[in-house]
């Protein structure tokens, strides 16, 4: 198996304990559409996407000739990415999902069934089922990011457990998974947490304040119209009529923040090529942003909560929670011992409006 194809199983880590050939119902949640609980916490990406179509589904739909079981299972597959081999090969593990579910929920409704006509008592069918949601087709913003749900939820005659698998994929020529790091940089745990800790204290009646720990290593999350969903199980956290909680931060800095950087309050040189350059010690300070500087790398890091970027000393490369790099005509330069950056590193990479 190839380094790509283990990604993608740990992508979908839930989704493998279905091919081990687990029953639904006893399945934790790996993330439900049903709650939402919006926090005021925002990371900041460039909102201008690559011009890319955006990726399609294709529905296949399952059946079931067991009279023990009803299913209504619809299966996607996604078309159109940019590499097709991840995608053939992400397809067949979302259908291989589907397929095992299936093949166990049948296996599971026909024991109990022929028990309960053995013991002449009355059976009602089990139920599964499987519906999916594109929350993001790579057109948007954060730039080239696709981001599927895809629910399975079976009943045995009382209370439904789902269960989400969530893809979230960078649609390149390469195609990799994207990972929370990816979006809120390598220190995002301890900040998120807390943003998310201070949403439930403020509606502490409908959660279990005692039974959140906080996020895990493999928390389920999706992409919907610039946001970031973070997604806890049925029960985890709430009671049951609450459903899966959500959390949701904005991930489009310049909606939610009106901050402007002050041109004449930063130290600025016009370089060889005409473009205007701003001291980024200074930038990071007038926007609040925390700067730390890695010497070995030359790199420089700016963090506002769970804002994250970086900055390579001549390196035209630019990008905000390593997604989609982009060049901006300069690149970072060191000038009486200050690293300075191209003015449109602000409005372009930070989105924050520069006044002259």
């Amino acid at each position: 198996m190839n380094k790509r194809t283990k990604n993608l199983f740990k992508m979908s880590a839930v989704g493998c304990v279905a091919i081990m050939g687990v029953s639904a119902a006893s399945l934790p949640v790996h993330a439900m559409v049903s709650t939402q609980v919006t926090a005021n916490v925002s990371a900041a990406f460039p909102s201008k996407a690559p011009v890319l179509a955006g990726i399609k589904v294709q529905e296949k739909v399952l059946n079931t000739t067991s009279k023990y079981l009803i299913a209504d299972l619809k299966v996607p597959q996604l078309t159109g990415m940019l590499d097709t081999h991840y995608q053939d090969e992400l397809n067949d593990i979302i259908l291989s999902h589907a397929e095992k579910d299936l093949a166990q929920w049948e296996k599971d409704a026909a024991e109990m069934g022929k028990k309960a006509q053995a013991d002449q008592m009355e059976f009602h069918p089990y139920t599964l089922y499987i519906t999916y949601d594109l929350k993001s087709d790579g057109t948007g913003s954060p730039a080239g990011v696709i981001s599927l749900t895809v629910t399975t939820e079976g009943s045995e005659g009382g209370t439904s457990m789902p269960r989400i698998d969530t893809y979230n994929v960078k649609n390149i020529a390469e195609a990799e998974p994207v990972a929370l790091t990816d979006l809120l940089g390598a220190n995002y745990k301890e900040k998120l947490d807390a943003d998310i800790l201070a949403a439930i204290k403020k509606d502490s009646d409908k959660y279990f304040l005692e039974e959140y720990t906080g996020t895990s290593t493999e928390q389920s999350f999706y992409i919907d119209k610039g946001n970031l969903v973070i997604v806890f199980p049925k029960y985890s956290i709430a009671p049951g009529y609450v459903g899966s909680p959500e959390f949701r931060f904005s991930l489009n800095h310049s909606s939610t923040d009106t901050t402007k950087l002050d041109l004449k309050k930063v130290a600025t040189f016009t370089n060889k090529k005409g473009v205007l350059m701003v001291s980024l010690r200074d930038v990071a300070s007038q926007l609040n942003y925390e700067l730390k500087w890695n010497q070995s790398t030359k790199t420089a890091e700016l963090m506002k909560g769970a804002q994250w970027t970086s900055v390579t000393l001549n390196k035209d490369s630019y990008f905000f929670a390593k997604m989609t790099p982009k060049a901006l005509g300069a690149a970072p330069a060191l000038q009486d011992n200050k690293t300075y950056v191209p003015v449109q590193f602000v409005s372009e990479i930070l989105q924050v409006e520069v006044q002259k």
